[in-house]
């Protein structure tokens, strides 16, 4: 739970957030994370994979947090590859903006979705 609580932005709900995330404990599989992190290390920052995401011609949404402790630079190479992204970035939220910013995570997903219809 510690170490998810630095996922958050808001400081003195951040223990609640990943208290909530970690109930019912369901254990980690380590097997299904070492596989994801094996592949990672050969495909993520590849040309390849550059190149697969140009030629995705799908409507695509990414709805990140502006608080994110993690580097902007995955979320910011993954908007330019894609060419057909949307992208929202809400205040005040982290890593998990739907639970920091529920309505404007509902608000960026539903507009997109609107959008298409």
């Amino acid at each position: 739970m510690l170490q998810w609580s630095a996922d958050f932005s808001e400081r003195e709900r951040a223990v609640e957030h990943a208290e909530r995330m970690a109930t019912p404990w369901l254990g980690v599989n380590f097997e299904c994370n070492a596989t994801i992190n094996a592949e990672g290390k050969r495909t993520w920052g590849t040309t390849a994979l550059r190149a697969a995401c140009e030629g995705l011609e799908v409507p695509t949404l990414i709805v990140d947090g502006a608080e994110d402790i993690r580097p902007r630079r995955a979320v910011d190479s993954l908007e330019q590859a894609l060419p057909r992204v949307s992208r929202e970035v809400l205040q005040g939220a982290g890593h998990l903006p739907w639970v920091e910013a529920p309505d404007g995570f509902r608000a960026a997903v539903g507009g997109f979705l609107a959008d298409r219809l």
